[in-house]
């Protein structure tokens, strides 16, 4: 029952405010001479379909041939000027609708939409109007170009006039109203002064300008402060208290002629609502912009502090931290307050102080750095690091994505271990089980083969060729066991084992030269040494096969407290991110360097090529009393 009563009584109000509209305004002095308020009943016409629907057409249409009614205008012309008004507001209603209009001007776009369906739906009250005198007899009216125009014009006006706040007009615009009332009341105090200016002060001198001046000013203000709707309401009520003004004769604007009064009114009008739709849309296109970044931001927040990725935001110059997510929280121990007040150097364990990656180190490899951190109760995780420069509300800042490692680390090197110790007792039994085995087999076929020889036996030739085999395979089964566990023949020795990778991967056009500087003793253990001869290994094996190198240079350097490993060569370069040989291979020796404690970078040389290097620490040199 209440769906029913309300569209009756949007109908209802519809109806009267269409009337009272136009009866009022044409009961004015100079009735059709000076047709400057009569024709809001267009907009508010429009604002109706607007607003409630396209529905509202039978208010419309009883609401206008109510006004012609009431002029005792002839039945057929008021008939079809009703007609006229009321498929001028469906238009523009439906026009606006196909567009995705919004009511509350809250985009940009909606301003000069707005104005368009304005311009283009008053366009058929004119024209169906003046048909519908031609109907009635009045065939000079009927074909009165700028009569047309005016009317046009008016209409158009009156649209643009009371359209605007009325289909903005809302209670949340009402209420950010009386939130500021004591601004507002400021506001229409200095309206009311504007208007009455504009009816008491005289044409001649500086009144005109002051109250032209004055009333651009209070428009703009209300545009800024207070939004579309106050600044419509201020637009309207200047331009009635001018249009009063032309019509009575009184005031700035009462001495014009009618020509030259139409056309200033309608200029100044045009103007003050002008620029209060384009404040708004400029203003909107603001809004609507800090929306959709505020928006992303939120977004960008809720990724950031869901993510399961330990992450933070810190300045790269002071090191503070700026923003931190719950991950990060949950892998160091400290709480989120705790964070925003310290440095990332917190994160460096005892004796260390590289917690993040150089520039350059950043700009050089695409692999994560590898280093270690510490949490709040004391543990030191292993973790890779990631890092990238970001702009963070206008502010240079770094995003880091440290990902905790340690059980990682620890499962790979106990499976390293595990395979290096398989190796060494696979390449132990080859060297003292099976090539022992085979070194008696060789001398027992070489004895019987010599034995033959001399005794002149037809079996002699055979027994050599079977001594022969035995020594060949001999030779297979040590090269076997050098590659299953490559320092069992160097006696340990990381130079050794290198040289003679240095000599076996030599061959054709490609030379791989081995160079070492010794100046202190290697003191590293045989796994440590076993891991620097396998990067070594994977690093000449990718430049020969993977980048075409013809020359690879091996450079082992031992000095006090560290052991250095260097790969360089001339091949095509890195491998692109993504490509099958950017995979395993660098993972592998990445993982290598990080379970001896070691830290492994990767870079392009600027002659072309590949530099791979591997520095670990070793123990100091025990001294003796």
């Amino acid at each position: 029952m209440s769906s029913d009563r309300i569209p009756i009584l949007k109908l209802l109000v519809t109806f009267v405010a269409v009337f009272t509209a136009g009866a009022v305004g044409f009961t004015l002095p100079s009735i059709g001479a000076h047709p400057t308020l009569p024709l809001l009943v267009g907009g508010i016409a429009a604002a109706a379909c607007i607003r409630w629907g396209r529905r509202m057409w039978p208010a419309v249409l009883a609401g206008g041939l109510s006004i012609d009614l009431w002029l005792k205008q002839p039945l057929v012309a008021s008939l079809v000027v009703g007609i006229g008004a009321t498929a001028a507001a469906v238009f523009t209603a439906w026009f606006l609708e196909l567009r995705a209009f919004n009511a509350g001007f809250n985009r940009a776009r909606d301003v000069p939409l707005f104005i368009v369906a304005a311009g283009i739906g008053t366009m058929i009250l004119p024209t169906v109007g003046m048909f519908g005198f031609y109907l009635s007899g009045e065939h000079v009216k009927a074909f009165d170009p700028l009569r047309w125009l005016r009317w046009w014009s008016n209409s158009t006006a009156g649209v643009l006039l009371v359209g605007p706040m009325l289909v903005a007009l809302s209670r949340q615009r009402l209420a950010q109203l009386a939130e500021h009332w004591a601004e507002a009341g400021l506001w229409l105090m200095g309206v009311a002064i504007c208007c009455a200016c504009a009816l008491s002060l005289s044409a001649s001198g500086v009144g005109r300008p002051l109250v032209v001046l004055f009333a651009f000013v209070f428009v703009v203000v209300g545009a800024i402060r207070f939004g579309l709707v106050v600044a419509s309401f201020g637009s309207l009520l200047i331009s009635a208290a001018t249009g009063l003004s032309f019509i009575i004769g009184r005031g700035v604007f009462g001495q014009l002629d009618e020509s030259a009064g139409l056309a200033t009114l309608w200029t100044f009008s045009a103007a003050l609502t002008g620029i209060s739709l384009m404040i708004t849309s400029l203003l909107a296109e603001r809004d609507h912009a800090g929306l959709e970044r505020l928006r992303a931001e939120q977004r960008y927040a809720q990724i950031f502090d869901a993510s399961p990725q330990p992450l933070w935001v810190h300045d790269p110059s002071t090191l503070e931290f700026l923003l931190v997510n719950e991950a990060a929280v949950r892998q160091y121990g400290w709480s989120a307050e705790e964070f925003l007040t310290r440095r990332v150097t917190m994160l460096a364990p005892p004796g260390a102080t590289r917690v993040l990656p150089s520039s350059a180190e950043r700009d050089a490899t695409p692999e994560p750095f590898e280093t270690r951190h510490q949490t709040r109760d004391g543990r030191t995780l292993a973790v890779e690091v990631w890092t990238r420069a970001i702009d963070l509300c206008g502010r240079r800042a770094e995003l880091v994505f440290a990902s905790d490692v340690t059980e990682r680390r620890a499962l790979g090197s106990a499976l390293i271990d595990a395979i290096a110790n398989e190796q060494r007792r696979i390449g132990q039994e080859l060297h003292d089980g099976l090539g022992q085995e085979l070194t008696g087999l060789a001398l027992s076929a070489r004895a019987l083969a010599t034995r033959a020889e001399r005794e002149r036996q037809p079996i002699a030739a055979s027994l050599d060729q079977l001594a022969t085999l035995a020594a060949s395979c001999i030779q297979a089964a040590r090269r076997i066991a050098q590659g299953v566990s490559p320092l069992s023949d160097a006696d340990g020795s990381l130079q050794g084992a290198l040289e003679a990778l240095a000599g076996r991967s030599s061959f054709g056009n490609t030379v791989v030269r081995f160079s070492s500087r010794v100046d202190a003793p290697i003191l590293l253990d045989l796994e440590a040494r076993n891991h620097l001869f396998r990067i070594a290994q994977e690093a000449v094996q990718n430049a020969l096969k993977h980048a075409r190198a013809r020359v690879v240079e091996i450079d082992l350097w031992a000095y006090d407290g560290a052991v250095s490993l260097t790969v360089n060569d001339d091949g095509v370069g890195l491998p692109r991110l993504g490509s099958p040989n950017a995979g395993l291979g660098m993972r592998t020796m990445h993982f290598r360097a990080s379970s001896i404690g070691g830290r492994l970078v990767i870079t392009s040389r600027s002659e072309g090529g590949v530099s791979i290097a591997c520095e670990v620490a070793q123990p100091p040199i025990a001294v003796t009393a």
